[in-house]
């Protein structure tokens, strides 16, 4: 037993890559519970005490998935030298070989301890002299062994911690692994798709709205010209931002949200960024700067009372800004207003706090719109595209289409608000309701 022990430490002090792990919640407080057992230490109370909060550690930071499990995870989403250079791969800059071997000698080593589990304890228990005469499985418990509890995560992540799990050596997947960093970045940018920024940290969404771009109906027009932007940009070369104006509920953060989920797989990653943080826009750049995938800043209902802070910050922004908007960023923006800033016809007459130069002021708020290279309108659908929108939603959730359905979808938008695809989708959830319940 003291040779294992010895082993588990071992392996903790050789970890070069992946030697941030030493920090980490669960792993640090394991590496304790090693070190002190391996010192000679025989305070029975104490090790089960350590034991326990690896224990309560785990179950808190992994929702009760097994420790092998959890210390794939933290292989996947680690930030160090090793993930960073992979990649960059995306790029064609090839991992260094003496790095990769190292990161495939901390791989074995940490499949090593990711094997650990109570009966080790209770074997080193049952030695001591002064334990007392009764089972150790009182103070122990069996570790959960429920791989891929963590529903969030999507089937590329999924399906290589299950090759992990099937595997051994780890080190044998070293290449999978590049090829993961490759595709999927590293760090916080490899666990999530989907970012907020607070104006200091990214910080990840965990469960994103599923929408995908045929579940948009009759804009085609305004998918085809987005998706092309999208594309355009994923390819490396240099695009527009993007404005997508029009009224309520016609689809625009749909859109943006659709195009994430279609092409995450491509590198693609959005972060939202709510308008009051657009004064801290420089910050999230410099972040963002250096990572090797392409980022979309999703600004949502974009609008500005007047001339204000955030108003002049986001022109800098998207053009005239000293500071380059680098080449993996670009902005996509939705707004019920074409020209984002209020105007009142007293703008338009000079009549406007009697000011002089009334028409520089309404050329200032004029010109912010003008700075996005592509402005996607998306207008209120007709009765006729309400309908087809409302069965295309039905039809997708095997609803009948009936005469019965149109016409109360029609009452529907008369008594609620008005025509569009969010109507048409409050719509058939509410018939969908009604008629489980009546079958019910």
């Amino acid at each position: 037993m003291e040779e294992k022990i010895r082993l588990y430490r071992l392996c903790f002090e050789s970890l070069k890559v992946y030697r941030s792990l030493l920090h980490d919640s669960v792993l640090e407080k394991l590496y304790n519970l090693i070190c002190y057992i391996d010192d000679g230490n025989q305070d029975f109370k104490k090790v089960i005490n350590l034991y326990s909060t690896v224990y309560y550690n785990l179950l808190e930071a992994s929702t009760g998935c097994s420790l092998k499990e959890y210390i794939i995870e933290k292989i996947l989403f680690s930030e160090n030298a090793f993930a960073k250079l992979s990649a960059k791969g995306i790029n064609n800059i090839a991992v260094d070989e003496s790095l990769k071997k190292a990161a495939a000698h901390d791989l074995d080593c940490l499949e090593f301890i990711s094997n650990f589990s109570g009966k080790d304890i209770e074997k080193y228990l049952k030695s001591l002299d002064n334990f007392p005469n009764f089972s150790a499985e009182n103070f122990l418990v069996s570790e959960s062994t429920n791989a891929l509890s963590h529903t969030t995560l999507d089937n590329t992540v999924k399906n290589i911690i299950e090759k992990f799990l099937d595997t051994s050596p780890w080190s044998s997947l070293i290449e999978e692994l590049v090829e993961f960093h490759k595709q999927n970045g590293f760090g916080i940018f490899a666990r999530y798709k989907g970012f907020s920024w607070d104006g200091n940290n990214l910080v990840g969404i965990e469960n994103l709205d599923p929408i995908r771009l045929d579940s948009l109906v009759n804009i085609d027009r305004q998918k085809k010209i987005v998706v092309e932007n999208t594309l355009a940009f994923l390819n490396g070369q240099r695009v527009n931002n993007i404005l997508l104006y029009g009224s309520r509920g016609t689809g625009k953060s749909s859109t943006v949200k659709a195009i994430l989920n279609e092409f995450s797989h491509m590198g693609l990653r959005v972060v939202e960024v709510y308008k009051d943080q657009l004064y801290t826009f420089p910050k999230l750049v410099r972040i963002l700067r250096d990572v090797p995938l392409k980022f979309i800043i999703f600004v949502d209902d974009l609008s500005f009372e007047d001339i204000e802070v955030n108003y002049t910050k986001l022109k800098a922004i998207l053009e005239g800004s000293l500071e380059a908007m680098p080449q993996n960023v670009v902005i996509y923006a939705t707004s019920n207003r074409r020209h984002l800033v209020k105007e009142r016809f007293s703008d338009r007459n000079g009549l406007s706090d009697d000011e002089v130069h009334f028409r520089d002021t309404l050329e200032e708020k004029l010109s912010l719109a003008d700075r996005f290279g592509i402005v996607v309108t998306y207008p209120s659908p007709t009765q006729q595209e309400y309908l087809a929108i409302v069965d295309e939603i039905a039809k997708k959730r095997g609803i009948e289409i009936t005469e019965k359905l149109h016409r109360l979808a029609l009452q529907w938008e008369m008594n609620y608000n008005g025509r569009s695809a969010r109507t048409a989708k409050q719509f058939v959830d509410w018939y969908e309701a009604q008629v489980k319940m009546e079958k019910g």
